[in-house]
């Protein structure tokens, strides 16, 4: 989220809508590539949690459709958008009205697909903090932050207090991520303690 771009590019001459579109195509190949890390890691969570109430495996399957919402909305924002952007400059300025439709009617794409990632992957957390605190694996505190944020950020959502744009976006994932570092962190530990 730090190199996503934040410009206009509609308003912009054309030679920086270029340059837009290489940063934006960058930094959401980038995310493409987080988004796979991520679903690897829930897996390997999936596995190291797993009991007879599968409430971990709910958790890794609601974060693999939660992986796919941002994936089409990555590609929407990363790729599509841009080259909108670099037809809209080239077309005759009389068309900029239906350009800035097109535009707007695609954001509102993205902005849903970015909503459901949000709200999956916060339910994906919860469950496996659930799934931490019924059956052990996780540390309490660790699965009293991932409850909390998950509901928090999924509330907010899901009442219309929070619209999705990149600054909301970098606190869900920052969100998120502070839970898997933790998380990870603990099962490294645990893995340590078992070697020796």
């Amino acid at each position: 989220m730090a190199i996503h771009p934040t410009g206009a590019g509609t308003l912009l001459p054309p030679e920086q809508v270029a340059h837009l579109s290489l940063v934006s195509a960058v930094a959401h190949s980038i995310a493409i590539v987080s988004t796979l890390l991520l679903f690897l890691g829930g897996c390997g969570l999936a596995r190291r949690m797993a009991s007879p109430d599968r409430i971990s495996f709910v958790a890794v399957v609601t974060l693999a459709f939660a992986c796919v919402a941002v994936l089409i909305a990555t590609a929407v924002s990363g790729f599509i958008i841009p080259d909108i952007w670099q037809h809209m400059i080239l077309d005759v300025p009389a068309a900029a009205r239906q350009w800035q439709i097109v535009i707007d009617a695609i954001f509102q794409i993205n902005q849903a697909f970015s909503r459901i990632y949000a709200v999956g992957s916060s339910m994906a957390i919860l469950l496996w903090s659930v799934a931490g605190l019924r059956n052990g694996g996780l540390h309490r505190a660790v699965a009293l932050y991932g409850c909390v944020v998950a509901v928090l950020i999924a509330a907010a959502i899901a009442v219309g207090h929070v619209r999705l744009n990149v600054h909301a976006m970098a606190i869900v994932v920052g969100a998120h991520t502070i839970w898997f570092i933790l998380v990870g962190w603990q099962l490294r530990s645990a893995a340590f303690e078992t070697a020796k």
